[in-house]
């Protein structure tokens, strides 16, 4: 297995790992069901990372076959803050039969390693309230409780 830069060939291999992911959110909280054009309008966004130098996608390969990836970015705070700028962990799957392998991991490593090469001191992650695996996963990489964020449906 090894981990690359995603390139625009990836896109199929992609949206099969992006609905997956998608699926097992709405399982968790019916907020993340797809919509009807969900998957059209996120291979247009994808797309879209490919040629932006705030952003890197990278895909774990096993077998010449996508069995995972991850989304980074740069985002940029208010010009009020000694803080210039900060990673973000956007997405990160690996499709099911090779969880519990290291493959997040070494996702997270490498953009991790991108987003630190960009001057970045501080990464952060959103991570849905239900998702303890995803809680988990991230707190065994040393990220820590820093805000939260509260919701009122109505």
């Amino acid at each position: 297995m090894h981990i690359r830069e995603a390139v625009p060939g990836d896109v199929s291999e992609l949206k099969v790992l992006w609905t997956e992911f998608i699926d097992y959110h709405s399982d968790l909280d019916s907020d993340y069901t797809r919509s009807g054009d969900a998957l059209a309008n996120w291979v247009d966004y994808i797309d879209t990372k490919f040629d932006d130098d705030l952003a890197k996608i990278l895909v774990a390969v096993e077998d010449e076959i996508v069995v995972g990836y991850i989304g980074a970015m740069i985002r940029m705070c208010p010009p009020v803050w000694t803080i210039s700028k900060y990673g973000y962990i956007e997405e990160i799957a690996v499709t099911e039969n090779f969880r519990r392998k290291g493959i997040a991991s070494q996702l997270l490593t490498a953009a991790q390693n991108w987003l630190l090469s960009q001057g970045t001191s501080r990464i952060k992650v959103n991570i849905d309230s239900a998702n303890e695996a995803s809680q988990g996963f991230f707190r065994s990489q040393g990220f820590l409780d820093n805000t939260e964020t509260l919701i009122k449906k109505f």
